[in-house]
């Protein structure tokens, strides 16, 4: 490697990076409208996905012009994409803000990253192979890291309350839908116009339900910066920098390094929401952590 692909390589990792620590800083904001402005997570999800998603919308139809519409012209497609918009965006969404205002963005954000361990699950069953070695002693610590995070160890009492517990495993489920649901529709028409379909729809979905032009919460200049932050930078900017992360160094290190985002969820709630963590907790963090990373090393090929 000379030095411009090493300068490249870097780059990429860089806007990777970059990627992750905004989508974790969309949760710490979301709870800030929580807790000070009155929001609520159901109203929250529906305006902010139909904002993004016509945000995204946008800049694909500058850069695909007509072909942003090619998708609808096969009824197949557009059933996935239904399938996509409302379990792998609307309830992906929905689960995780649920789980922030139950408990905070850096529990949200630790539990639902238990997803890729029950993505490796549902592709060794559908496969019909038995996983690696890595793969199990994935699932033990994310299984751990999970019980450590909920009991602090002690089997008779949860530390987190059932409702947060169920909101928080339920966005690693819908997070696995998300992953798995779309991805030849990706291949097929481009990865920002599915997802920008996928934001806009399950915003429609939601809306049906949530009513978002019923204003809810306080709205001053501090409630609309970090509603901002939670569509723009939290999710059109993340979406870009972890996208162009993965058109240079490839998805399986960009991912590793968008991994990143439970870590900038759990220090920001820390500094901006004053929220307190114990040792248990954050014993928690690394075993779910640590079970992401596994499952991002290749298997090596013989």
């Amino acid at each position: 490697m000379n030095h411009m692909e090493r300068r490249e390589a870097l780059r990429g990792m860089c806007i990777a990076l970059i990627g992750g620590i905004f989508w974790g800083l969309a949760g710490v904001f979301g709870q800030y409208l929580f807790e000070f402005k009155g929001t609520n997570a159901r109203w929250l999800v529906s305006v902010r996905l139909l904002l993004a998603g016509l945000l995204l919308l946008s800049t694909v139809l500058a850069k695909q012009k007509k072909d942003m519409w090619r998708i609808w012209k096969n009824k197949k497609d557009v059933g996935v994409l239904i399938l996509f918009a409302i379990f792998g965006m609307a309830g992906c969404q929905l689960t995780y803000y649920t789980a922030v205002e139950l408990s905070n963005a850096g529990t949200a954000t630790v539990l639902q990253y238990t997803a890729p361990v029950i993505i490796m699950v549902c592709l060794a069953v559908w496969n019909r192979r038995v996983p690696r070695l890595l793969e199990i002693l994935a699932l033990a610590c994310a299984l751990f890291g999970t019980f450590m995070l909920a009991t602090h160890g002690n089997v008779h009492s949860l530390a987190i309350s059932r409702e947060a517990l169920f909101w928080g495993l339920g966005s690693a489920v819908m997070m696995a839908a998300y992953n798995l649901i779309p991805g030849r529709l990706m291949k097929e028409y481009g990865t920002f116009c599915v997802i920008g379909w996928g934001m806009l729809l399950g915003g429609i979905f939601l809306s049906a339900f949530t009513k978002p032009w019923h204003v809810v919460g306080t709205w001053d200049g501090q409630a609309i910066g970090a509603m901002a932050v939670v569509v723009v930078v939290g999710t059109v900017l993340s979406f870009s920098f972890y996208m162009e992360g993965v058109r240079i160094i490839g998805a399986a290190k960009a991912s590793l390094f968008a991994s990143v985002e439970p870590v900038t969820a759990t220090i920001a709630t820390v500094l901006m929401m004053h929220a307190a963590f114990t040792a248990m907790d954050f014993i928690g963090f690394v075993f779910i952590l640590a079970a992401v990373l596994m499952l991002s090393v290749e298997p090596r090929k013989k």
